[in-house]
């Protein structure tokens, strides 16, 4: 009983609902992405992810206020062909708050991505050979107060 029940929480972590997704976005190199969402007072995460579709993506940007591992990390992925690949945490910085608002923007800088939060720059390589992201999805417990392409 106890094992299923560990089992299912980790499996919750992992499948967020949706709140938005954008297919034919065509950001290319150089392109931003702004966006503003409001985080929900009871939220335990959410996650922008770049890419061609669900099931392979350059970049999975996810905030986590209570993770099982690290507690409040930004956790960042890859997934090819519908299988992640290995996580990198950044848990040295963590400025999201429940109930807030916030604006960051994310730039395909092409070998890697630039995830500008206020007074803080994070970087993840852009581990897939995409050179067009013509997938956008936010999940998790946040809603989108507004999203901007700078093309």
């Amino acid at each position: 009983r106890e094992r299923e029940k560990k089992k299912k929480t980790t499996h919750k972590q992992g499948t967020m609902k949706t709140v938005l997704e954008m297919f034919d976005v065509d950001m290319k190199v150089g392109d931003t992405v702004k966006i503003k969402v409001f985080v929900d007072p009871e939220a335990d995460g959410f996650a922008i992810s770049l890419g061609k579709d669900d099931f392979d993506l350059a970049l999975h940007f996810n905030p986590r206020f209570d993770d099982h591992q690290d507690g409040q990390v930004i956790v960042f992925n890859s997934k090819e062909g519908g299988e992640w690949c290995t996580e990198q945490r950044e848990d040295s910085f963590f400025m999201f708050e429940k109930g807030e608002c916030f604006k960051f923007s994310i730039t395909f800088l092409g070998e890697k991505f630039e995830i500008k939060l206020p007074d803080y720059v994070l970087e993840f390589s852009n581990r897939t050979s995409m050179d067009t992201m013509t997938f956008l999805s936010v999940q998790g417990d946040v809603r989108v107060k507004s999203l901007k392409f700078d093309y």
